[in-house]
């Protein structure tokens, strides 16, 4: 009963309290001790203010960060996606070229007969220099056929034909040879693929010289005469040697060449003799 006694005190004090400071707050007889005790804790406030205000800060900044590398990444694949159209354009326009410097050539030819393809596969080695192309039998490609580079330069030989492929032995590669001969001088010889994918003018009798050009004698009857090759690029030896060591330059880079015209209008003696 006395613990009851002191609780309804207890309880009606704090109520009698609350409505006098109500009553008081109310006639403003409490706003000097408000604006003093504002003022000792002002300092304090700013204090705590400037010290979590980065965190507020930073906690308010986190959903712009995400929204902000999820732009920055879109933006990447987007700038990517337009690189790769980019090459893509230039490798079509680059082949468009190449393909209309193909048709003039055929345009130009006369009688002669020469079907375009499109070089799929390259096989490159210190010995062997062959590529694989995109037409065969079915468009009157046969083995032992010219193939020529878009720009009528000698690139090599058809060695095997299938009836939608073919596989051409390049000049540079260490089985080929062609007679060939120096534009300048007539002088004969052969142009040979040499280990390394290079390609030599052998067995030539006379004097030679650098930027001298190089053509298919049409000796043999492999080769129709008169297709360009290359330049001579080094000379070494002198006048006395019995031949001299001479290194060319073809006139075509036939490591990114992309376009293969095979000549099949001109019958090498290659195939008349395995003819029946």
């Amino acid at each position: 009963m006395l613990i009851f006694s002191r609780y309804s005190w207890w309880v009606g004090a704090m109520v009698a309290l609350a409505l006098l400071l109500a009553v008081v707050g109310q006639a403003g007889i409490l706003r000097p001790v408000q604006g003093a005790f504002l003022d000792i804790t002002a300092p304090v406030t700013n204090l705590l203010s400037g010290v979590f205000r980065p965190v507020a800060t930073l906690l308010s900044d986190a959903g712009s960060l995400h929204d902000l590398q999820d732009e920055n990444r879109r933006l990447r694949l987007q700038n990517e996606d337009l690189q790769s159209q980019v090459v893509q354009l230039q490798r079509d326009s680059e082949r468009a070229k190449e393909l209309e410097s193909a048709l003039g050539i055929g345009q130009q030819s006369g009688a002669e007969t020469r079907v375009a393809a499109t070089i799929v596969n390259r096989i490159s080695t210190p010995f062997e220099a062959v590529v694989s192309i995109d037409r065969g039998t079915n468009d009157g490609i046969r083995t032992g056929m010219v193939a020529l580079s878009a720009q009528g330069t000698l690139i090599g030989t058809v060695t095997q034909a299938f009836s939608g492929s073919a596989f051409v032995r390049l000049i540079t590669d260490s089985r080929s040879k062609v007679n060939a001969q120096i534009q300048e001088s007539k002088v004969d010889g052969i142009v040979r693929g040499t280990p390394g994918r290079g390609l030599t003018f052998d067995l030539a009798q006379a004097e030679i010289k650098a930027g001298d050009t190089i053509i298919s004698s049409g000796l043999g009857g492999n080769y129709p005469p008169g297709l360009p090759i290359g330049k001579v690029s080094t000379v070494s030896g002198t006048t006395q040697d019995l031949f001299r060591k001479v290194t060319v330059e073809p006139f075509v880079r036939l490591s990114t060449a992309t376009t293969v015209l095979v000549l099949t209008s001109f019958t090498p003696q290659r195939i008349s003799l395995t003819e029946p």
